[in-house]
């Protein structure tokens, strides 16, 4: 199942634009496809769906690979945190915990560390 992010209205988030959707230098569609990518991976590696991925769910089998997707997004891309938290069906203030929470489990977490490197090898 593809995750169809370009049906997505960007519109009705107050202050995004659909000409701001990250990499400046690259066209939308590109930068959808690479989200749309980088989150079929990491179902892929997890074995979840995209819609486990973006569900309500706290159970650490979905919110520790979705955890490590904010994260890459933010740091491969100059996707905003209120247009990560878009993809997600989240607000900025969860991505900015997402990608500190990543940042703790990476300094501290060997497994983690190496599923993180084994998705952005995968990029």
């Amino acid at each position: 199942m593809r995750l169809n992010l370009t049906t997505m209205n960007y519109m009705i988030i107050p202050g995004i634009k659909k000409a701001k959707i990250g990499f400046k230098t690259m066209p939308k569609k590109k930068v959808l496809k690479y989200i749309d990518t980088v989150i079929a991976n990491t179902c892929e590696q997890f074995n979840i769906s995209m819609d486990d991925i973006k569900s309500k769910s706290r159970k650490s089998v979905v919110a520790i690979p979705r955890l490590l997707t904010m994260h890459i997004l933010r740091s491969n891309t100059l996707l905003t945190l209120d247009e990560i938290g878009i993809v997600f069906n989240r607000d900025h203030t969860t991505v900015i915990s997402a990608i500190r929470s990543t940042n703790n489990m990476l300094d501290t977490d060997c497994n983690i560390k190496e599923e993180y490197q084994k998705l952005v090898m995968k990029l």
